[in-house]
């Protein structure tokens, strides 16, 4: 089973992406070869893009503001040039295929401008909220949410780093879990049928213990998916 992971930037963090996948495969006895599609020093591979079975965006640098049509005359947005670009055509070669998906930081923001929202450029200026070198905080998710059915919780603890953040939703999201201050810290498809499997989050389960909920369930639950929708 393929998994594409969107785009490296070359930071060691990229690799616990590929060892939760992997920790996840071994727990759910599920054959996983993660690749990555594109990266910093990497050509985009467009032959995977068209045979992954299941794709994790990556987190990182903001989005470009013009997607979202923000003027960033103060330069609050930090931008990896030529990834937007990268990632906008993995997304559709997923679309394409209706591929499971696993959305984690940015991956939720760069998929809720594909969809048509926006972002907060830096919730430094709406919030007291801005969460630097992997902060742990409460979220709290939806009743009835996907998300709550996947992780069995209602609310938990979850490390997280981040600057900017979802404010108009894209078409055909909702709100999945929020922070006490309101920040939305995951989304889902508002009527998931002939949708793509989606788990879409904030903050970064990748830099949590499997054994806990809002981290484990989600990258088991994308695995499942993704070798469910290969029958």
């Amino acid at each position: 089973m393929k998994i594409g992971l969107s785009y490296d930037q070359g930071s060691p963090k990229y690799r616990l992406y590929v060892g939760a996948l992997m920790a996840a495969a071994e727990q759910t006895g599920i054959d996983v070869q993660p690749f990555w599609l594109a990266g910093a020093e990497r050509e985009p591979d467009r032959t995977a893009m068209r045979t992954m079975d299941g794709l994790l965006i990556t987190g990182g640098a903001d989005v470009e503001p013009h997607r979202y049509g923000f003027r960033d005359d103060a330069g609050v947005c930090a931008i990896q040039p030529g990834r937007d670009e990268i990632e906008w055509e993995v997304l559709d070669a997923a679309f394409a295929r209706r591929l499971p998906m696993l959305a984690i930081c940015r991956g939720m923001q760069l998929l809720n401008v594909y969809q048509g929202g926006t972002l907060v450029p830096d919730v430094a200026d709406v919030s007291a909220h801005r969460l630097e070198d992997d902060q742990r905080h409460r979220v709290t998710l939806e009743s009835g949410s996907a998300m709550e059915i996947l992780t069995g919780q209602r609310e938990g603890d979850v490390t997280s780093t981040h600057h900017q953040a979802v404010d108009v939703l894209g078409n055909g999201l909702q709100v999945a879990a929020r922070h006490d201050d309101g920040t939305i810290e995951a989304i889902e498809w508002t009527r998931p049928m002939r949708r793509p499997w989606l788990a879409a989050v904030q903050w970064h389960p990748e830099r949590m213990g499997l054994d806990e909920p809002f981290s484990g369930a989600l990258f088991r639950g994308f695995l499942q998916a993704v070798s469910l929708a290969r029958v």
